[in-house]
């Protein structure tokens, strides 16, 4: 897999080394696929654009984007000694407004709570629930290329990577791209957004279009819609469009209505969203003059040791030239990424140690920041996160946008950080720019300064290999130490399992003298409802035992929740079945399983065990699952520090902290 993800990323280099060198964004055989610009939706800020016409399902750009685990950060912000999370007003993290559901991007299992911030299409794109013609998908996990036992930048990088984002219809050239944000994201926040249209508002609003189509001609007939008939002028027409959409209550179905009295007799002839993708349009020419694309660099094997990818050029940038843009994220204080050890709190309950600090959130490595200051600014534009440090090979520096005043506030830069825990959105933008010509197929480099320089060389020079055979399960943070390094397999991700069809699954005796590693467990998928379980508790230990079938462990109408089982026993098909099941042919496993599960319920205040033994599991519901805290993000020994700016770039308003050294 390793080696699949090397040569695809040598083939991008050689695709954009292959490209001319006076292309830019106007080349037509190498045109820029993707725009931030001025969204088509009214007060809404940032857009992101397609440069070029997109077919059903066709990939949004150029690869996927990186995404960011943030950890139990709510405990980790929590008042100390106690249990309880901050309230919203507690700790300023307006990334909030940008992260996903683990979920949503396949990375629920790194943690017990976890929040995900992905770049480019995970935080760019605005949502129109009517207009929603970008389908994102799942990240995939790849370490690229650092190994734990070997080197000193396993756990500083984040190994989330190609979020994929595909057309969900055909779309024209020059069209705003949206994503599903879904409902409960604006209902959450009525106060921030006001009442956005749901997809039932927009039914509604429908309706009403309908009736008003009447009030104007009378009739209900399409036909009879046009101008001659029309019983107001159009001056009336739209004085009453205008009260209409004017009228003091709002409501979410007149937030849906267009915004003109001729857009609103369109929407009655065709519908609201015929009306709604023609006026979320946008030319390629104004894309070019007043957009900044966002795909003049790509992700790719970097050319620095222990530094995992790279940023590398799609197309020749001049001097001078946008390299890529940079809207922020502001962060007012550094803490909040601090993470801590635990203790028993005063309630006994498991409560942060607020005196011993462990380490800190991996997104601080791609988050920018100044020694005298508290604040920290994370950029979200598409791959910037891949940009790389060189201290004196640097080719691109940083710099504030001059334009883009819609969304970029200037005056931000003379407040002070106080100003900015009041502020939960984004509005502010640097700019990476050429500092010399950039070919295609170069690695960008920035200069991430002095005091990141020193972490790092600090870091490596501490850092110790260790051992494939020394692994005790000890290497991450929450994590307990084993018996044993579990047959010295090291660290393996649970899809290497997965995705072993041919293997027989070792039963529990099996793994007593050939173990699987720490860092994975055998779950199946199986339903543990039933409807006595509760007759029996506290005084008895409930047995159940049966086989496992299709209509119950994987219906639809059960739990379908995979458990930790312990594998007893392994069954040969050959032994069962005369014939091979033809709809296995694919994805034939050679074996059946039998499991015991041990089962912990509630029913009321009564605390149940249960043991449920199930037989002839078929292969595809058991699955390995990477255990919690055992991925690189939490190696104790990972690199964590911000990226410098320059005193010159970062804004003397901020510099709260200048009377340390």
């Amino acid at each position: 897999m390793q080696l699949v993800h090397i040569a695809h990323s040598i083939l991008i280099v050689i695709v954009a080394a292959s490209s001319s060198q006076d292309n830019n964004d106007d080349d037509n055989e190498n045109p820029c696929l993707l725009y931030l610009a001025q969204s088509t939706i009214p007060h809404a800020g940032l857009g992101m654009f397609t440069g070029t016409s997109l077919k059903e399902g066709q990939l949004i750009g150029r690869v996927g984007d990186i995404a960011f685990a943030t950890t139990d950060q709510d405990w980790h912000n929590s008042p100390p000694g106690h249990f309880s999370t901050k309230s919203e007003g507690d700790y300023h993290w307006p990334l909030t407004n940008y992260d996903w559901h683990a979920k949503d991007i396949g990375m629920e299992n790194e943690a017990e709570d976890i929040s995900v911030t992905v770049t480019g299409f995970g935080a760019a794109p605005n949502c129109h629930f009517r207009l929603l013609n970008a389908e994102e998908h799942m990240a995939e996990y790849d370490g690229g290329g650092l190994s734990r036992y070997t080197s000193p930048g396993a756990g500083g990088i984040s190994t989330w990577v190609n979020r994929t984002t595909t057309a969900a219809w055909d779309i024209d050239a020059g069209s705003e791209l949206f994503v599903d944000y879904g409902p409960n994201w604006f209902l959450s926040r009525p106060g921030a957004f006001g009442l956005v249209p749901l997809n039932e508002n927009y039914e509604r609003a429908q309706q009403f279009l309908n009736e008003y189509g009447k009030l104007l001609v009378g009739t209900y007939d399409l036909n009879d819609l046009v101008e001659e008939n029309m019983k107001l002028d159009e001056e009336a027409q739209r004085d009453l469009w205008s009260v209409i959409k004017h009228f003091p209550y709002a409501t979410r179905e007149r937030q849906a209505l267009p915004d003109s009295h001729k857009d609103a007799i369109r929407a009655i002839h065709g519908d609201i969203q015929t009306v709604e993708v023609e006026n979320s349009i946008r030319s390629t020419e104004y894309l070019k003059q007043h957009g900044k694309c966002v795909d003049n660099i790509v992700p790719a094997n970097s050319t620095i040791p222990h530094a995992g990818r790279g940023a590398f050029a799609t197309r020749f940038i001049p001097k001078g030239g946008l390299v890529a843009p940079a809207p922020l994220v502001h962060i007012t204080d550094k803490s909040t990424v601090n993470m801590y050890g635990e203790m028993i709190g005063p309630n006994g309950n498991l409560a942060r140690n607020e005196s011993e600090l462990l380490g800190k959130q991996l997104i601080l490595n791609y988050m920018f920041g100044h020694p005298n200051s508290t604040m920290l600014l994370f950029p979200y534009s598409s791959n910037v996160a891949y940009i790389n440090h060189h201290a004196t090979e640097y080719n691109a520096k940083l710099q504030w946008t001059q334009d883009f005043d819609f969304f970029h506030h200037a005056d931000w830069l003379d407040k002070p950080v106080e100003f900015f825990e009041d502020h939960w959105t984004a509005g502010l933008m640097l700019e990476f720019v050429a500092v010399r010509d950039i070919q295609p197929g170069e690695e960008v480099f920035i200069n991430y300064g002095e005091a990141w320089q020193k972490a790092w060389d600090d870091h490596v020079k501490n850092w110790e290999a260790i051992s494939v055979e020394e692994d005790f399960n000890n290497l991450t943070l929450w994590t307990h130490k084993t018996e044993s390094n579990r047959g010295k397999a090291g660290y393996v991700r649970a899809e290497v399992f997965n995705n072993d069809l041919n293997t027989p699954i070792r039963t529990i005796e099996e793994q007593d003298t050939n173990p699987y590693p720490h860092c994975v467990e055998v779950q199946c998928l199986v339903s543990i409802g039933h409807d006595a379980s509760y007759l029996h508790a506290p005084e008895t230990i409930p047995l159940f035992k049966r086989m496992w079938t299709e209509e119950r462990d994987n219906n639809s109408d059960g739990d379908l929740v995979f458990h930790p089982c312990n594998i007893t026993w392994r069954h040969d098909k050959k032994d069962l079945y005369e014939e091979e099941d033809e709809d296995e042919e694919e994805n034939y496993h050679g074996y059946e399983y039998d499991a015991e599960l041990n089962i912990r319920k509630t029913f009321e205040d009564v605390i149940i065990h249960e043991v449920h033994i199930i037989t002839h599991i078929p292969w595809k519901a058991i699955r390995f699952f990477n255990k919690a805290y055992t991925s690189d993000i939490f190696l104790k020994n990972a690199f964590r520090h911000e990226m410098g700016l320059p005193d010159d770039v970062w804004p003397k308003a901020w510099m709260n902290l200048s009377h340390k050294k």
